[in-house]
């Protein structure tokens, strides 16, 4: 006669199982984000395969499908993955700013900060920005990353200007710190992360003096 466990032991031996399983998917999802973005940024978009993906992450290919569906869930994953560590970079920024300006100072910082503002980050990004006329997946997670950047610089900014030209300085500001992530892809030896945060807020200045004067 087989010998057979209680109900209990085998409830509990299961309970124990499936946060392990969870675990290893969470940890091989993480693998196929972190080898999506290597491979984008060795290869560039379209020549970052399944295959350059898988063995960049020491998994099979098959694991792209099972995890995520299909290659464009796997890329949108990879451009959510970007946009969640400006969110976490712009959390700490924030938290050190006790005033309007800083908080603009801190906005700009994150987007600009030595974590977020490398080559290959840059480059990344911009290879997604790319394909956002072709993907309407990629355009909608653009459109929410350029809305929340310019809804926090606005924010901020409109205790320190009126409204219609805290509008117009916060366009502008999200449009140069664009362009030096646009500069910094094509060129990593453009500008460091320290001299394009001291552009733009030297910019700022310049434009919330010229706005007290005319006020």
């Amino acid at each position: 006669m087989r010998e057979t466990r209680p109900l209990h032991e085998a409830r509990t031996e299961a309970a124990k199982t499936l946060p392990r399983q969870r675990r290893n998917s969470d940890e091989s999802q993480r693998h196929l984000i972190d080898a999506t973005i290597s491979a984008i940024y060795k290869h560039g978009f379209h020549e970052a395969t399944a295959q350059r993906i898988s063995e960049e992450a020491g998994l099979s290919a098959g694991n792209i499908h099972y995890h995520f569906g299909s290659k464009d869930e796997l890329f949108a994953a990879a451009m959510r993955q970007l946009m969640s560590d400006i969110s976490d970079t712009l959390v700490y920024e924030l938290g050190k700013a006790d005033t309007p300006l800083a908080r603009a100072h801190a906005i700009i910082h994150a987007n600009l900060s030595e974590r977020l503002y490398s080559h290959r980050n840059c480059f990344v990004w911009l290879q997604f920005w790319s394909e956002t006329a072709r993907s309407e997946e990629l355009a909608r997670l653009e459109r929410i990353n350029a809305q929340r950047f310019h809804r926090n610089l606005l924010d901020a900014l409109s205790k320190l200007l009126p409204r219609n030209e805290a509008e117009q300085v916060a366009k502008e500001l999200v449009a140069m710190v664009d362009g030096l992530w646009i500069r910094k892809a094509q060129d990593n030896a453009s500008i460091t992360p320290q001299a394009a945060r001291t552009l733009v807020f030297a910019y700022l200045d310049r434009r919330l003096g010229s706005a007290a004067q005319t006020g």
